[in-house]
């Protein structure tokens, strides 16, 4: 027996009812009536831990309750939303698929395999909708995964919306007041999620003062400070059940450890989670879903516990409404910037509880300024006009010190400051092939030709290890760069323990990872993308492109977090790209042949663009 259209209706209304909660509903509500009233594009700007994944049920509920009669009942034309996870996780996509299976008209993928998804899952019909988790990842204007998106959906599937989630949303609106990603003629609108009065986040606990300042000189917490002591204090002195959390990098975990059982916390006590980190044996660390079963455990004995983490535990981590109800203490050393910060430790922390007794060490500067941006994007709640938005969000930068307050867009605070235009990169080329091999720095005039005979591939090799091994070296340098304008032909970029791995994206690894990945499969891959050449530089100029992850490279960043990569981020990626381990990894990417017709359709878009950019200022 087949259902008819009315109680197919009926069944979406009661998985509304059993999986979501009214404010998760009302936003994904008012987006749908931004569609309805002409929206392509709707970013819902949805803080930590307040039920993204709710919303975005709820927004699919609603997208299939709004089909015909004929089409509702009909099976093949089921699915018809498409959610897409931002960054290469496999644990965030099975996430997803938990949080969003009632839903029976999703899909869920990446934005690696998102077009083998179309294949597999939309073969009577197109996505109506697409929703895009975190979409703060890789909204700059030379957004590659977004650029994708956008081209399927302006030239191949005109009539599907897109919905972008995030906590913290503000380069993708930053970006909509120009020719952006965000095109204008997708009429961008904005939500912003009104939780319920149980939410207690951020600018909540700012307000009842949990939160406590690091300032940059007492933020690792492997160094002896005043308020790392207040931190301990407080969780010896705790009575009863109860947990801290502390983030320390990677190659600290053992340290932050062992200074622990150094300052009389039982060893028992102390759970290190993470795989493969320094100094410490497979037996002495453990998974999430381990740490949560000796929680558990815990409360049964009225014990206290404190869990270590790494640098990128943050993203998409749930503790659970027990473990924030009995949250002791977090402590963070982030500082890259607002959106690294406040969706650590602390944004793991938020959520509908009542725990107003946790402290929470972090960067209160950057606290701060989210929760002014928050204030700011909640009172243009449901609009669409975002033209003020950049000088808002550079006043705020500027008060708080904060020179960037999102992934792929940076602000200024010094005086004076420019914007370099980049060059007319329209001339488009595909990528050949790419080579992985070690930098063998200990070995003169080691012999590549085993790799590769290609002449521009092992002169680009050779000039990357003149570099390293220039003056003397190897040894760690900052502001690395191939020397002379004969070698203008290559762009290389120097990986460091910055901009090796900060969970995004657009960090050194994902870029890797994702393009490798598309070439392994036979899939073409443009070389501009590759590039992505700065102010100054056009792809047309550039032969090889290579990255060149090593231990010697240093961040010019004196306060980074994490200023040079170590031997655990060289196994990491040595393995993620099948090399031999070393101290250093040069991956190169190869031009291949031009494009015409890609040229050609990027320089309409362009022409487009400009027109529409004039039409508007008259």
């Amino acid at each position: 027996m087949s259902f008819n259209a009315e109680q197919h209706r009926l069944i979406i209304d009661e998985i509304l009812d059993a999986n979501t909660f009214n404010h998760q509903r009302s936003a994904a509500s008012k987006a749908h009536a931004k569609f309805a009233g002409g929206s392509r594009a709707v970013v819902i700007a949805a803080e930590m831990q307040s039920g993204k994944s709710g919303i975005a049920l709820a927004l699919a509920c609603y997208q299939r309750k709004s089909l015909s009669d004929i089409e509702i009942v009909n099976r093949k034309l089921l699915k018809d939303t498409l959610y897409l996870v931002t960054m290469a996780d496999v644990a965030l996509q099975n996430q997803a698929k938990t949080d969003l299976e009632a839903a029976k008209n999703v899909v869920i993928s990446n934005f690696t395999n998102y077009e083998l998804a179309l294949k597999a899952y939309f073969k009577h019909q197109s996505p109506k909708l697409i929703i895009i988790d975190e979409c703060h990842f890789g909204s700059g204007n030379e957004s590659v995964r977004y650029d994708r998106i956008f081209n399927y959906l302006e030239k191949e599937n005109q009539d599907c919306k897109v919905a972008f989630v995030s906590a913290t949303p503000f380069s993708a609106l930053y970006a909509a007041g120009e020719s952006s990603i965000l095109r204008h003629n997708f009429h961008t609108s904005l939500v912003f999620h009104k939780k319920s009065a149980e939410y207690h986040g951020i600018r909540q606990m700012h307000h009842n003062n949990q939160i406590v300042k690091l300032d940059e000189n007492h933020r690792d917490f492997c160094e002896e400070s005043l308020l790392r002591n207040r931190f301990i204090r407080q969780f010896q002195e705790h009575e009863g059940f109860g947990w801290s959390l502390v983030r320390v990098p990677s190659s600290l975990a053992k340290v932050a450890r062992d200074l622990l059982v150094d300052k009389g916390i039982d060893e028992a006590q102390i759970h290190v989670i993470g795989q493969k980190l320094s100094g410490l044996e497979e037996h002495e660390v453990c998974s999430l879903d381990d740490f949560k079963h000796e929680f558990e455990t815990a409360n049964l004995f009225d014990d206290k516990l404190i869990a270590i983490t790494v640098a990128g535990f943050r993203a998409g981590v749930n503790f659970g409404q027990d473990m924030k109800d009995t949250l002791i203490s977090t402590w963070d050393s982030t500082i890259a910037n607002i959106a690294a910060v406040v969706q650590a430790n602390i944004g793991r922390a938020c959520g509908y509880h009542h725990n107003k007794t946790a402290k929470h060490y972090t960067n209160l500067d950057a606290v701060r300024a989210y929760s002014e941006l928050l204030d700011h994007l909640e009172s243009r709640d449901e609009g669409n006009d975002f033209s003020g938005l950049q000088e808002v969000f550079e006043k705020i930068c500027t008060r708080y010190d904060v020179k960037g307050f999102d992934r792929g867009t940076t602000i200024a605070n010094e005086p004076n400051h420019y914007v370099s235009r980049k060059l007319d990169d329209s001339q488009t080329y595909l990528t050949s092939n790419f080579i992985v091999v070690p930098g063998k720095l200990d070995v003169p005039d080691f012999d590549y030709s085993a790799w590769t005979v290609e002449k521009d591939v092992l002169e680009a090799i050779a000039l990357i290890r003149e570099e390293l091994l220039h003056d003397g070296g190897p040894y760690r340098k900052k502001g690395r760069a191939l020397r002379g304008a004969h070698q203008n032909w290559i762009k290389a970029q120097w990986v460091n323990g910055a901009t090796y791995d900060d969970g995004t994206a657009s960090c050194a690894k994902s870029r890797a990872l994702y393009f490798t990945s598309k070439l392994r499969q036979g899939e073409p891959v443009q070389f501009n993308e590759i590039v992505n050449p700065g102010g100054g530089e056009k792809t047309e100029d550039k032969r090889v492109m290579a990255s060149i992850f090593s231990t010697f490279n240093l961040s010019g960043q004196m306060n980074a977090f994490k200023r040079a990569m170590d031997m655990d981020d060289m196994d990491e990626i040595s393995q993620l790209l099948n090399v031999e381990l070393d101290n250093t990894v040069i991956l190169l990417y190869v031009r291949g042949d031009y494009s015409e017709v890609l040229s050609q359709e990027k320089q309409s878009v362009s022409l487009e663009r400009t027109r529409i950019k004039n039409n508007s200022v008259f």
